[in-house]
């Protein structure tokens, strides 16, 4: 069981390393998952990755990076379940727009500043309907940070825009903007898949939230969702993902078909 703590219970540490070494690494992240073995630790998987050459031309410090700083803290920790899970949808050939999603979810979870500058910064702007997001407005966002403390540690200026520009890739990479501009990308129309929505939906569930709970999780907020676009959205999903959802003024309860995470990627991958 993964477990999930609330937003605001998070003891916010605003680490980059990772957020830098693995923007635009779906690829590679994707490579590495279908290579590795449910059970397998993160030091058997580099020694042979390194081995076999998997990554292609990747320097051996580049492959160490994605193996020990981006794939372990992501996928592997504090258990291996989200690699389980991701490489039993890959493996079944799932969509790859619901793949990016399902790794975006585990991405943000495992990195704070990507999952605070997607819910406070970008779905702000794409909600006042602003056509762009710059580089500017992840420096800004940064420097927001540092005013409340999430950064614990002094960064450079090289570091500080080398983060904004993570940031700014890695919402590219995962298609909430588009093109290459160093300066400003395209905000993109942005709807999230059902598939998508089904697997994190399950995924508060059988992390053992109430139906309620999940409904008024954060996460949510990762893919722009509010309450009352939700239950529309898990309500027309019905039968494919196994739901039914019943509204009585506030309350809601959701009838859940599928009785395991194996069972409800093996549906959603079909």
């Amino acid at each position: 069981m993964i477990t999930l703590p609330a937003v605001e219970e998070r003891d916010r540490r605003y680490a980059v390393t990772g957020l830098i070494k693995g923007a635009a690494a779906i690829e590679e992240i994707r490579a590495l998952l279908l290579n590795w073995t449910p059970g397998e630790d993160h030091q058997t998987l580099l020694t042979r990755v390194q081995a076999s050459g998997l990554l292609g031309k990747a320097t051996a410090y580049r492959t160490r990076d994605m193996v020990v700083r981006v794939f372990k803290p992501r996928l592997l920790t504090p258990t291996d379940e989200p690699a389980r899970r991701l490489k039993q949808f890959l493996s079944a050939g799932g969509n790859g727009q619901s793949f990016r999603e399902m790794l975006l979810l585990h991405e943000a979870r495992a990195e704070d500043i990507l999952y605070d500058f997607i819910c406070l910064k970008f779905w702000p702007a794409y909600q006042t309907g602003e056509l762009w997001l710059r580089l500017s407005d992840a420096l800004e966002f940064l420097d927001e940070a540092l005013q409340r403390g999430y950064v614990k540690e002094k960064w450079s200026a090289s570091t500080r825009t080398r983060t904004a520009q993570a940031l700014i890739k890695s919402l590219t990479e995962f298609g909430f903007l588009r093109g290459t501009r160093s300066q400003q990308r395209e905000i993109v129309p942005y709807r999230s898949t059902d598939s998508g929505l089904a697997y994190l939906a399950y995924d508060l569930h059988f992390a053992g939230l109430s139906d309620g709970a999940v409904v008024e999780h954060p996460d949510w907020g990762l893919f722009g969702l509010e309450r009352a676009h939700l239950l529309d959205r898990l309500d027309a999903l019905g039968e494919m993902a196994g739901l039914l959802v019943q509204r009585a003024g506030d309350i809601v309860r959701i009838s859940w078909a599928h009785p395991s995470m194996e069972s409800v990627i093996h549906a959603l991958a079909q």
